[in-house]
């Protein structure tokens, strides 16, 4: 089997600052950009130059998909807050635990909240997604010369093995997709992020964030048997 399989159970995405005080290694971007194989284009950066122009980028394309009210919009529709929305659709953006719990049984924390420019519930969720854009220590992208279907489904694959390699490592990833996204606030980043890391043309599939972060445990999800069904023979 594919030695990469052995960390299936422990792969994340992580939503958490990382620690800027430790670099990502030269030599775990090597193995990473390696793990791709279904034809991707990848590229990576631990220079201080890159980070910092992508942390500013990310920064700032995430702050208009926030602050533009029908994207935010699409992100608060899938919050999940509390332990029974969780379970009954464990499927979106979860807010578990004892102060989430709290916070919603008290009405200090809401879709009516987050959506409130002015509440704090919005001024504290804007800060903490910002911290972790700004907390990057290095960014790994992925490109396809064209942008069909297959390509999108092939950049998935090696987006896998890529996160599957990364959790080998050591490392957590976080996909910044906002500026990849297609509509018209987007676009200045849009064009921006493909003159950066798409010079000779193609489309920027992926790109992602790079650190070393606090241990998390799984997010819910539905059960496989729910998803995936024997046919009748």
């Amino acid at each position: 089997p594919d030695l990469l399989f052995a960390h299936v159970t422990d792969r994340r995405s992580l939503k958490e600052p990382f620690d800027v005080t430790r670099p990502v290694p030269s030599d775990s971007l090597a193995r990473l950009e390696a793990a791709a194989v279904n034809g991707s284009l990848v590229g990576s950066s631990n220079e201080a130059g890159s980070i910092d122009a992508l942390r500013e980028l990310t920064h700032d394309a995430l702050r208009l998909e926030v602050e533009t009210p029908r994207t935010f919009k699409e992100s608060v529709d899938l919050f999940r807050i509390g332990k029974a929305e969780i379970e009954a659709n464990p499927d979106g953006i979860d807010f578990s635990g004892p102060m989430f719990e709290a916070m919603h049984l008290a009405g200090l924390f809401s879709r009516e909240a987050a959506l409130d420019t002015g509440s704090t519930a919005y001024e504290q969720g804007l800060s903490a997604v910002l911290e972790n854009t700004d907390t990057a220590m290095g960014h790994i992208w992925m490109v396809s010369r064209t942008n069909t279907r297959v390509d999108q489904i092939n950049t998935g694959r090696d987006w896998l093995r890529i996160n599957l390699a990364a959790t080998a490592e050591g490392l957590g990833t976080q996909p910044l997709s906002q500026a990849l996204q297609e509509y018209p606030e987007m676009k200045l980043y849009y064009d921006r992020i493909h003159a950066m890391l798409a010079r000779d043309g193609g489309t920027v599939q992926m790109l992602a964030r790079l650190g070393y972060g606090a241990a998390i445990g799984p997010s819910p999800r539905w059960p496989v048997n729910t998803i995936v069904t024997r046919g009748l023979a």
